[in-house]
């Protein structure tokens, strides 16, 4: 039987744990890029090619990692959610993220990568105002 974290409604594994947490030096790291972004260009018969994001790959293994390992959490009414003061502080506040609980960890990160479908550079905004990271890191303090 894994060793379980429980927290509110949900429990969570070390290994799940240990697989967001993983991230945490990556995302620390100051040569990391979350994404790279292609200027838009006009071509020589004029038509002007908008400009589109590419994934690191690391950014990508990010994302597959939080599906995989059941971080996105199924069943939750990430919008309704999202207009919390709850949300909002754990999302704007300096250091809030710091003191989540798991819980509020698969919130926070089911509704950052449900608004990425919808708003494109929601997940790069993220990881760029330092909340990815400290997301991670908080993971690591549970194990």
């Amino acid at each position: 039987m894994p060793d379980l974290v429980k927290n509110e409604d949900t429990e969570f594994s070390k290994q799940q744990l240990q697989a967001l947490a993983g991230f945490w030096p990556v995302f620390a790291s100051p040569k990391f890029v979350y994404e790279t972004e292609d200027k838009h260009e006009k071509r020589a018969d004029g038509v002007l090619v908008m400009p589109s994001s590419t994934l690191s790959r690391e950014a990508h293994a990010f994302h597959m990692m939080v599906y995989r390992e059941g971080w996105i959490l199924k069943e939750f009414d990430w919008p309704k959610w999202a207009g919390t003061d709850e949300f909002n502080n754990l999302f704007s506040k300096k250091g809030a993220v710091a003191k989540a609980s798991v819980q509020q960890l698969a919130q926070l990160l089911t509704a950052l990568v449900r608004k990425e479908r919808f708003c494109s550079g929601t997940m790069a905004c993220a990881y760029s105002d330092g909340l990815l990271t400290g997301i991670t890191q908080r993971a690591s303090m549970f194990l």
